[in-house]
């Protein structure tokens, strides 16, 4: 269960800290921070030798339509479940409810496009070089998000590494991806059955922590996105101008200084010819 006030301090506080994030990385680089806002990526079809294109694209936007069921479906289950109308105080606590939020969890989790821009995101506030090619596994995705993502911001003290610590747990996930679980609704806890004694492991969450770890989740997922996109649609406004520069690398030129254009009524970048 979670009450209309925790949920709200939640709300606040996720907000808060992809807005600080964000206004870290402006401050650190505005190349980057733009190149981000463009949505950089190597495509791997491009990197042969006898390919025209440079593999080092803007505006990339297949990780976006790969994503955007499970975002608007995530939406949809927030707006359903957490809209808390005025009379509506808290939500409570619904086996049904909870299979369907262990899903969602698990594919917040799992989804590659939402690690992608954490993982880009992290080591951009670390000062370091655009990620052009960010590879995801698979498997092992823990270590990946404990030690690429979470420690990463933890380090530079980005609060998003807090909230990633109070959402995300491989044993959580693991849990519904096995079917390994058991909802005890007389104790009001989700029991998981993949646990073996590791110092690391869950062997057990009650609902109210759950209800928790769901809501860190779910609200990154969703407000990491939808700022990025407020922030790439404020562009103009906030540098007065619609013409920006960027380290570009080429499969053959290494990196040069390239300009590229925003167009808001299409959001969308282009190269300056």
């Amino acid at each position: 269960m979670i009450s209309k006030t925790r949920f709200g301090e939640i709300n606040t506080e996720i907000k808060g800290a992809i807005e600080s994030t964000l206004d870290t990385l402006k401050q650190i680089s505005q190349n980057s921070y733009i190149t981000f806002l463009a949505d950089g990526e190597f495509r791997k079809e491009y990197n042969t030798d006898t390919s025209t294109q440079n593999p080092y694209v803007i505006d990339y936007r297949i990780d976006h339509y790969k994503d955007e069921t499970r975002l608007r479906f995530l939406t949809q289950f927030l707006s359903l479940f957490y809209s808390f109308p005025t009379e509506q105080l808290e939500v409570d606590d619904n086996e049904q409810r909870i299979h369907m939020e262990l899903m969602i969890y698990s594919h917040i989790w799992e989804a590659k496009p939402f690690l992608k821009k954490l993982y880009r995101l992290a080591h951009l506030i670390n000062e370091e070089d655009y990620s052009w090619d960010v590879n995801v596994p698979d498997m092992g995705k823990h270590t990946f998000i404990r030690d690429n993502i979470r420690s990463i911001f933890l380090n530079r003290e980005s609060h998003i590494g807090e909230v990633i610590k109070k959402g995300f747990h491989t044993s959580l996930r693991n849990a519904f991806a096995h079917s390994e679980y058991v909802i005890n609704t007389s104790n009001s806890k989700i029991i998981l059955d993949n646990y073996s004694g590791a110092n690391w492991e869950l062997r057990e969450v009650s609902f109210n922590d759950w209800s928790e770890r769901f809501v860190y989740s779910a609200l990154l997922s969703f407000y990491l996105l939808d700022y990025a996109h407020k922030r790439r649609q404020s562009l103009i406004e906030d540098f007065g101008t619609d013409r920006f520069m960027i380290k570009h690398p080429s499969r053959t030129r290494g990196i040069n200084d390239t300009e590229i254009k925003y167009r808001k009524e299409a959001d969308s970048f282009s190269f300056i010819q």
